[in-house]
C-alpha cells in the first residue's frame, strides 16, 4: 500500500498528495476543486477521484488565492462573551454553514487611545461581515458605515444609515414582566436594574419599564431606575444599598439573569423572602436561571435566531448589494418560574 493510499479517509492529505495521485498539477487540482473551467472533463474526473479517495478537505481560506469570492463571513463580537452570545454565535455557524459559508469569528477591542482596532473592517479574507453593536454611540458605527463589505448590524438599529439591522423586541418582554408583577406589587415598589448606562438593550428595557408604568398613571421616581453592569456583582451591590435602606422589597425586573442572581443572593442573606416579600425577573433565560432556587423568571431572548436571521439577511445583501437598510426586530417572552410567584413546577 502506498503512502498516498494510507491517507485515505484521513482527511490529511494535501493538494500536493491529490496532483501526484491524479498526476495532475496543483494548479490544475485548484481549478478542479474550486469548480473553475479549463480543465478537461476526464482530468477533472480523475482529480476528484483522487480526492474522495485520499479524503482531502481544501482549506476555504486558501481559495483567496485562487478566486475573488472566499464564501466566508466575518463576525465581530464585543469583548465579554458568555451563554448570551454563544447562542448568538450557535445560531450564525449553523446558518451560515446551511448556506455554504465559512464562519469567522473575532473581537472586537480598543488601542490604548480608544479606537476600535481597524482591521475588524475591510479584511481581504471575508466577503461579508456581521457586527455586533450594543451601544448607539460606539464609534466603531462609523467605521461599519464606511465598508464597502456588505454588513448586518445585531443589537442596533442603524437601518437609517443603510446598514441591515438585527435587534431584540425588549418592549415586548419588558412590558410583559411589568404587568406580570403589577398583579402583586405597587407601581412605587417596582425597580428596574440595568446593565450599563449607554447599552441599547438596557437602555430600551428601562424606556419600556418607564412607559408601562406610565399607563398605570404612575409618574417614575428616578431611583427607581438604577444602572451599573451586567454582574452578578452590581446585583449584589444595589441589594445591598437597598437593603441598608429599608426598601429591599416589592418587585425587580433586572437587566439580566446575573444582576437577577445578585439580588436574589443578598436578599436570602438579609433574610427577605423570594417571592414572598421580593419578586424578581431576570433576562436572558440562561442556565443561570434554572439551577437557582427559587428558578429564576426571565425573559427569554432568541439569540439562536437572531445570528441565523443576521446571516440569512447578509447572504440576501450579498446577492443584492443595492436598496435601502432593513430591521428585523425580534420578539421576546416572559418566562415565569418561582421567583416571582409561588408555583409547583
Amino acid at each position: 500500500m502506498s503512502s498516498l493510499e494510507r491517507k485515505s479517509g484521513t482527511g490529511a492529505a494535501s493538494i500536493r498528495d491529490v496532483a501526484a495521485a491524479a498526476d495532475v498539477s496543483i494548479a490544475t487540482v485548484s481549478r478542479v476543486v474550486n469548480n473553475l473551467p479549463g480543465v478537461a472533463p476526464e482530468t477533472a474526473a480523475r482529480v476528484r477521484r483522487a480526492v474522495e479517495r485520499l479524503g482531502y478537505a481544501p482549506n476555504p481560506l486558501a481559495r483567496v488565492l485562487g478566486s475573488g469570492e472566499t464564501r466566508v463571513i466575518g463576525l465581530a463580537l464585543p469583548r465579554f462573551h458568555g451563554e448570551f452570545m454563544s447562542w448568538l454565535l450557535h445560531g450564525a455557524d449553523e446558518e451560515a454553514t446551511r448556506l455554504g459559508y465559512h464562519l469567522l469569528v473575532t473581537t472586537v477591542t480598543r488601542d490604548a487611545t480608544g479606537d476600535h482596532r481597524r482591521q475588524v473592517v475591510g479584511s481581504k479574507l471575508i466577503d461579508a461581515m456581521l457586527v455586533v453593536i450594543t451601544e448607539a454611540t460606539d464609534p466603531l458605527i462609523e467605521l461599519v458605515a464606511q465598508t464597502s463589505l456588505p454588513t448586518v448590524v445585531l443589537d442596533t438599529d442603524l437601518s437609517a444609515r443603510g446598514l441591515d439591522s438585527v435587534v431584540l423586541d425588549n418592549n415586548k418582554g419588558t412590558r410583559e414582566a411589568v404587568e406580570h408583577l403589577l398583579r402583586w406589587v405597587d407601581p412605587a415598589n417596582l425597580w428596574f436594574v440595568g446593565g450599563p448606562r449607554g447599552n441599547s438593550d438596557t437602555l430600551a428595557r428601562a424606556d419600556a419599564f418607564t412607559a408601562a408604568l406610565a399607563e398605570r398613571g404612575h409618574t417614575i421616581d428616578p431611583e427607581q431606575i438604577s444602572m451599573g453592569e451586567y454582574s452578578v456583582d452590581w446585583g449584589k451591590e444595589w441589594a445591598a444599598r437597598m437593603s441598608a435602606r429599608g426598601m429591599l422589597g416589592g418587585g425587580v425586573i433586572a437587566a439580566n439573569d446575573k444582576i437577577a442572581c445578585g439580588i436574589m443572593r443578598v436578599a436570602e442573606e438579609k433574610r427577605v423572602w423570594v417571592p414572598d416579600q421580593l419578586r424578581v425577573v431576570g433576562f436572558n433565560d440562561s442556565e443561570l436561571s434554572r439551577v437557582i432556587r427559587p428558578r429564576l423568571s426571565t425573559v427569554a431572548l432568541p439569540m439562536q435566531e437572531m445570528g441565523a436571521t443576521a446571516v440569512r439577511m447578509l447572504v440576501q445583501r450579498i446577492d443584492n448589494k443595492e436598496g435601502p437598510g432593513r430591521c428585523v426586530e425580534l420578539p421576546t417572552r416572559l418566562v415565569i418560574r418561582e421567583s416571582s410567584t409561588a408555583m409547583n413546577f
